[in-house]
C-alpha cells in the first residue's frame, strides 16, 4: 500500500490541476448518469419476512382481501362548540365530501354518519376517502384540492386535519440543519489549522464526495428499494467522515512539514502515513455498514450499502482532491502562512498542558471516565424499541393534530389495531376466542369475527381495538398474550397481524439480532487492532472502552427520548420509543469512527513509544499532534449530526441524536481521555503480545 499511496501522491504533486479537474468531470459524469435515470425512492414501511405477523398478513391478503389496494386517507372533525351532527356543521362535512368525491383519482368518500362513528357526544368523528389508485400515483394536484378543500368544515368551526396514506406536509429531513453544522465545521477547521483557506478544503472534499455517493443513490434507487431516510443516513455519515479524512490528511502533511521535508516529499510521507491510516479507517467503516448485511434483513442491508457508498467516495476524495488541494495552496497548505486570530485560538494547546495532565492523573481519570459511562448507561436496562407513528411528528403537521384528535376522541389505542386470526371452521370455537379478548383489560374493543374465503384454509378474523399506542409495552405484552393463548382451553389456533403487530416482531428481531451483531463487531475490532498495534492490552481497552461509550449512548436515548428529559432541546414534543433499528445502525458506525480515531491516535502514541520508548512521552505528543485532529473531527462530527437532531422527520431525529451522544461518549470521554489515561497507566505492557501469538498474526504497518 506504501508504493502504491506513494505513487498517487507523486502523480498528484505533478498533476494537481488535472485531479481536480478528473474529480470534477467524474462528478459531472454520474450526475448526467442520475439526471437521465431519475430517481424511484420506496415510500413503502419497513418490514421483515418470515415474522408470525408477517406470514399473517399473508393469509388476511388472501383470505380476506377486499380488492381495495387504492390509498386511504381520514378526515377526522371535532367540533369548537356544540356537535357535528348540528345541521350547519353536517351540511358543511356533506359538501366536503361532496367536493372530496369529485376528484377522478376518488374512488369513494364515507362521511361520520354514514360509518356511524361519531363519538364523546358528537363532538368527534372521521370520514374515509378510498383512492382508486395506491399513495405513490395520487397526483399532487388532487392532494393540493384535498387540503384546499377542507375550508368548508373549517369555517364552519370544525377542527379538520388530515392523516392516512398521502404525505400531506412535506418534512424537513435535515437539509437546513446541514448548513448550520457546516458553519459550525469551518470554525472547527479555521480554529486547527489556523487558516479559513484551508479550513474550506476538508469542506469541499466532503461535499464533493456527498454529492458523488448522493448521485449514485438516485441511480441505485431504480434497482433496488431505497427509501429516504437510507438517503438521509448517507448524507450525514458521508458529510461527517468525509471532513474528518480530509482534516487527518491535512494535519499530518503540516506536521511532516515542519520536520524540514519539501513540499513533495512532505505530500509523500503524509500520504503514505496518514493516508494510509485514512485508508484503513474507512475500510473499517464500510466493514462495519456492510456487516449489517449480515442480520438478513432487507432495510438494514441497503442502508449500510448506501452508507457504505458514502464513505467510499468521502476516502477516494480525500486521497485525490485534498493532496491536490494542497500542492495548489503552496504556503498557505503547509501552515507558513497564518491567519492572526485563528493562529492565536490555535496556539492555547501550545505547551501540551493536556496530555501533561492526562499522564499525572491517569488512574482518576481512568476511573472517573468508567463510572461516567457505567452512569450513563443505566437507563438502556429499560430499553423499549418501536417505530415512530404520527404521535411524535412535530405539531405542525395535520397528521400530527389527527392522531391527537383520533387519540382525544377514541383513544390511543385507535391507531394500533390488532388483526387476530382464528384458525377454525367452527363458528361456536371463534366466538370463544371472541369472548376471551373481550375479557383482556387492555382491550377497548373488538369486531365479530368474520370468516374468510377459505383460500388458506379455515380463518376468523377479529379485529381488537387495544387500551394503548403500538409503542407501549402494555400493547406489546397484549400481543404475546394472545399468542400464549393460542391451542389452549378450548381456544384454537390464535395469530396475531396488523401494522403494529408487525412493529412489534420487527423490533422483538432486532432485539434479539443486536447482541449477536454487536459480538461480531467486537471480535472484529480486536483481532484488527491486535494485527495493526501487536499487542493484547491495546485492543482490549479499545473494545472495553467501545462497548461503554455504546451502552452510555443507548442509555442517554433512553433518558431523553424515552424517558422524556430535556425533550424540549431537541425538538420532541412527547415521548416515545428507541427508534427499533437505530441501535444497529449505532454499533455500526460507531464502531467505525471509534476505530478511526484509535487508529489515528494510538498509532501516534506507538510511533513515538518506538522512537523514544517512553510512553509518557509518547502520550503527551500524540494528545498534542493528533489529539488535536481527533478532538476537532470530533466536534466537527458532532455538529454535523446534532444539525439531522433538529430535523422534523423523527426517524431523521433519532438516528441523528444518537450518532451525537455517540462521538460524544465514544471521542471525548473513550478516545480522548480513557484510552491515553490507560496507555499511560500500563506502561510498557501495553505493548506486550506472546512470541507464538506474534508468530501466528499477519503483519500490518500504518506507519
Amino acid at each position: 500500500m506504501n508504493k502504491g499511496l506513494g505513487k498517487l501522491s507523486d502523480f498528484i504533486y505533478k498533476h494537481a490541476v488535472a485531479t481536480i479537474v478528473a474529480v470534477l468531470v467524474i462528478l459531472g459524469i454520474v450526475g448526467g448518469v442520475a439526471i437521465s435515470q431519475g430517481s424511484n425512492f420506496a415510500t413503502a414501511g419497513l418490514t421483515i419476512k418470515g415474522t408470525e405477523a408477517q406470514k399473517a398478513l399473508n393469509i388476511v391478503d388472501k383470505d380476506f382481501s377486499t380488492g381495495g389496494s387504492g390509498a386511504s386517507e381520514k378526515i377526522v372533525f371535532k367540533a369548537k362548540s356544540g356537535k357535528l351532527t348540528d345541521a350547519k356543521k353536517m351540511a358543511a362535512i356533506n359538501k366536503l365530501a361532496k367536493k372530496v368525491s369529485d376528484n377522478k383519482q376518488v374512488k369513494v368518500v364515507a362521511t361520520p354518519a354514514q360509518q356511524r362513528n361519531l363519538v364523546k357526544n358528537s363532538k368527534y368523528g372521521y370520514a374515509t376517502i378510498q383512492y382508486k389508485e395506491k399513495a405513490a400515483n395520487v397526483s399532487q394536484a388532487s392532494i393540493d384540492k384535498l387540503v384546499k378543500d377542507t375550508s368548508v368544515t373549517r369555517k364552519a368551526g370544525i377542527q379538520t386535519e388530515l392523516s392516512g396514506d398521502l404525505t400531506i406536509n412535506a418534512m424537513d429531513t435535515g437539509e437546513k440543519s446541514e448548513v448550520y453544522g457546516l458553519i459550525a465545521a469551518i470554525v472547527v477547521l479555521a480554529v486547527t489549522f489556523a487558516s479559513l483557506l484551508v479550513a474550506g478544503m476538508p469542506i469541499i472534499s466532503a461535499v464533493l464526495g456527498l454529492a458523488v455517493s448522493m448521485l449514485g443513490t438516485f441511480i441505485m434507487s431504480n434497482f433496488i428499494s431505497i427509501s429516504s431516510a437510507d438517503l438521509s443516513l448517507s448524507g450525514m455519515v458521508g458529510l461527517a467522515v468525509g471532513i474528518g479524512y480530509g482534516l487527518f490528511i491535512i494535519s499530518r502533511y503540516r506536521q511532516e512539514f515542519k520536520e524540514g521535508y519539501d513540499r513533495q516529499t512532505t505530500l509523500r510521507r503524509a500520504m503514505m502515513i496518514a493516508g494510509k491510516s485514512v485508508v484503513f479507517a474507512g475500510s473499517t467503516v464500510i466493514v462495519a455498514l456492510l456487516a449489517m448485511s449480515a442480520l438478513g434483513i432487507q432495510f438494514l442491508t441497503v442502508m449500510g450499502i448506501c452508507g457504505a457508498l458514502s464513505v467510499l467516495t468521502a476516502v477516494l476524495m480525500a486521497l485525490t482532491f485534498i493532496p491536490a488541494t494542497l500542492v495548489l495552496l503552496g504556503k498557505h497548505g503547509t501552515g507558513e502562512k497564518r491567519n492572526r486570530l485563528f493562529g492565536k485560538l490555535s496556539a492555547l494547546n501550545q505547551d501540551k498542558g493536556y496530555g501533561k495532565l492526562v499522564t499525572k492523573y491517569k488512574g482518576f481519570l481512568a476511573i472517573v471516565a468508567v463510572a461516567g459511562l457505567l452512569v450513563a448507561a443505566f437507563p438502556a436496562t429499560k430499553i423499549n424499541l418501536g417505530l415512530p407513528d404520527d404521535g411524535v411528528q412535530s405539531t405542525k403537521l395535520t397528521a400530527r393534530r389527527a392522531y391527537d384528535l383520533m387519540a382525544e376522541g377514541y383513544g390511543k389505542g385507535n391507531s394500533a389495531t390488532l388483526v387476530v386470526l382464528v384458525k377454525t371452521s367452527d363458528a361456536s370455537k371463534a366466538a370463544l376466542a371472541e369472548k376471551k379478548l373481550t375479557s383482556d383489560k387492555n382491550v377497548v374493543s373488538e369486531t365479530p369475527a368474520m370468516p374468510g374465503n377459505g383460500k388458506s384454509g379455515h380463518y376468523y378474523m377479529i379485529t381488537v381495538t387495544p387500551k394503548y399506542d403500538g409503542n407501549s409495552v402494555k400493547t406489546k405484552s397484549l400481543v404475546a398474550k394472545i399468542r400464549s393463548q393460542s391451542n389452549k382451553n378450548g381456544i384454537p389456533k390464535m395469530l396475531v397481524t396488523g401494522t403494529t403487530a408487525i412493529n412489534i416482531d420487527m423490533s422483538s428481531v432486532l432485539m434479539q439480532a443486536l447482541p449477536k451483531f454487536a459480538i461480531i463487531i467486537v471480535a472484529f475490532a480486536f483481532v484488527l487492532l491486535m494485527i495493526i498495534f501487536r499487542s493484547l492490552l491495546i485492543p482490549l481497552i479499545a473494545v472495553f472502552g467501545f462497548v461503554l461509550s455504546l451502552l452510555a449512548t443507548l442509555g442517554a436515548l433512553v433518558f431523553v427520548v424515552q424517558e422524556g428529559h430535556g425533550m424540549s432541546l431537541v425538538g420532541l414534543t412527547t415521548k416515545m420509543s428507541i427508534l427499533n433499528f437505530a441501535p444497529v445502525i449505532l454499533i455500526g458506525i460507531l464502531f467505525g469512527l471509534a476505530m478511526d480515531y484509535e487508529v489515528f491516535l494510538v498509532s501516534r502514541v506507538r510511533e513515538i513509544y518506538d522512537k523514544t520508548g517512553d510512553t509518557k512521552k509518547a502520550v503527551i505528543e500524540a494528545l498534542h499532534s493528533n489529539g488535536k485532529a481527533v478532538f476537532a473531527a470530533a466536534l466537527i462530527m458532532s455538529a454535523v449530526f446534532l444539525g439531522f437532531v433538529f430535523a422534523s422527520d423523527p426517524t431523521v431525529k433519532s438516528i441523528g441524536l444518537a450518532l451525537s451522544f455517540g462521538i460524544f461518549f465514544d471521542a471525548f470521554i473513550v478516545r480522548m481521555v480513557l484510552v491515553p489515561s490507560m496507555i499511560a497507566l500500563f506502561g510498557k505492557a501495553n505493548w506486550y503480545l506472546p512470541k507464538w501469538l506474534d508468530k501466528i498474526l499477519p503483519h500490518m504497518n500504518l506507519e
